[in-house]
């Protein structure tokens, strides 16, 4: 062996640029949207249920007032609202979303009909 230089080699992976992998960059996707409409589903029970607590305060009450039904009205229009939206981005299903709607409507009827403030009108006969 001469007395030149030795050279020494260094052999690297040549790193190709990849797409970025789409499993992982959908199941990032899917985590963002659970959590959003954990959050939607979450908002939705909340305004529900304090809606639904309401109304059964107001049916026990022996002399509540008609006036005392018109607070209780805006929670259900919120609800209705947060309900709808969740509906218009596929967070519920739109027939839940009628369900729901329509189970707030029939609690505040029957409150209504208990404290005789609504009569409801008789079926047509045919």
């Amino acid at each position: 062996m001469g007395t030149g230089k030795r050279r020494m080699t260094v052999v690297c992976e040549a790193v190709t640029r990849k797409k970025p992998n789409s499993v992982a960059k959908r199941d990032c996707q899917a985590e963002k949207r659970r959590i959003y409409n954990k959050a939607r589903k979450s908002e939705i029970k909340t305004r529900m249920k304090k809606a639904l607590e309401e109304l059964d305060e107001l049916k026990k009450k022996t002399d509540a007032q008609f006036e005392e039904i018109l607070p209780i009205e805006k929670l259900i229009g919120e609800a209705y609202s947060v309900i709808d939206k969740a509906a218009r981005v596929w967070t519920l299903h739109r027939n839940t979303g009628a369900r729901r709607k329509s189970r707030l409507a029939r609690r505040k009827k029957a409150v209504e009909i208990h404290h005789g403030w609504y009569t409801p009108a008789p079926a047509p006969s045919a």
